[in-house]
């Protein structure tokens, strides 16, 4: 008797203790989660060349869905998604098909803290399906296959100065295979970003050049998508600081061969949305060319907070809009 009411405190005592949780058993490793996609009623808008044309509403199992904070596009049917807590959401155009999304994992990553699996950043060969994912605080990039088993790891010496919650949020394989990685914070003067710049694959050019990425107006780069040659759109956003904090985004133009006298890259602002779009904290950025024209979509962190969306919006380009010099 006296030994069981010792086991029933000290289980009371774990219980109520601070820092300890009881925790269910591991799911399997190939555990999968369904993701509900739901159109939402939106009235279009225009902001510069960009007009907003559809939304949905992600939803999904509330421990595991969420942090979204890359998109690249598959194909002209299919999106992949990467979350800063190691997960992979894999969908299907939802203008096009009412199938709902996969969520699974990146790799077999679980074993390590969430420091290890910040994924901050998408790269893709549509020809191969081999994926690149940029890792925040491990300052590198991975290199995955078509079936998203990583064959290969790289931490590049231009990115172990860059700051641990500050690092690969960019992240851009170019049209003519060179790719573009930009650190989310500035560090050497305002709206100076480092940068790295590789020939090729960036597990195969072990020596990248070293840039400096110019971002207009207190904005932070958050993800890219190639267009042609050397150029990428990307996704900017700043915070509005409040009680609950708020969010706005915009777009600019990068053309890596195209240099400031300093020997800088300026990223050229394109538009800002403004109220034009659902206010939420954007941060991926795939492109689409279809039959009826060029679309940008764009995916929402929800931060894991209930006052936030995970939300993706369909924007028509109209590529006769120029940036603003």
């Amino acid at each position: 008797m006296r030994r069981t009411r010792l086991l029933s405190i000290i289980l009371l005592t774990a219980a109520l203790a601070p820092g300890l949780w009881w925790r269910a058993p591991e799911p399997p490793r190939d555990f999968q989660r369904s993701v509900t996609i739901r159109p939402l009623a939106i009235t279009p808008e225009r902001r510069g060349p960009f007009t907003l044309s559809a939304a949905w509403e992600l939803t999904g199992d509330r421990l595991e869905f969420g942090g979204f904070s890359a998109l690249v596009a598959r194909d002209d049917r299919r999106f992949l998604a990467g979350s800063d807590t190691g997960r992979r959401l894999q969908f299907e155009r939802p203008d096009r098909s009412a199938q709902p999304g996969v969520l699974a994992r990146f790799a077999d990553e679980e074993a390590s803290a969430k420091v290890g699996r910040d994924l901050e950043s998408l790269a893709v060969d549509p020809a191969s399906g081999t994926v690149w994912g940029g890792y925040e605080y491990r300052k590198s990039i991975v290199r995955f296959d078509a079936r998203f088993n990583p064959d290969a790891e790289v931490r590049p010496a231009g990115m172990r100065d860059w700051e641990d919650n500050a690092g690969a949020e960019t992240l851009v394989r170019l049209a003519d295979g060179r790719f573009l990685v930009v650190e989310e914070r500035a560090r050497r003067g305002r709206g100076r970003h480092h940068a790295l710049v590789f020939a090729t694959d960036p597990v195969k050019d072990r020596d990248p050049a070293r840039a400096i990425v110019g971002i207009p107006a207190g904005y932070r780069p958050v993800d890219g998508t190639p267009i042609d040659g050397g150029q990428a759109l990307v996704l900017l956003r700043r915070v509005v600081w409040g009680i609950p904090p708020g969010f706005e985004s915009a777009i600019a133009h990068v053309n890596i061969d195209r240099r400031n006298p300093d020997g800088s890259i300026a990223a050229r602002l394109v538009t800002e949305f403004g109220d034009a779009i659902p206010q939420e904290n954007y941060e991926g950025l795939a492109l689409t060319r279809d039959h009826d024209g060029t679309h940008l979509w764009l995916i929402s962190d929800d931060n894991f907070m209930s006052t936030q969306r995970t939300l993706l919006l369909k924007l028509r380009w109209d590529q006769r809009e120029k940036a603003r010099e």
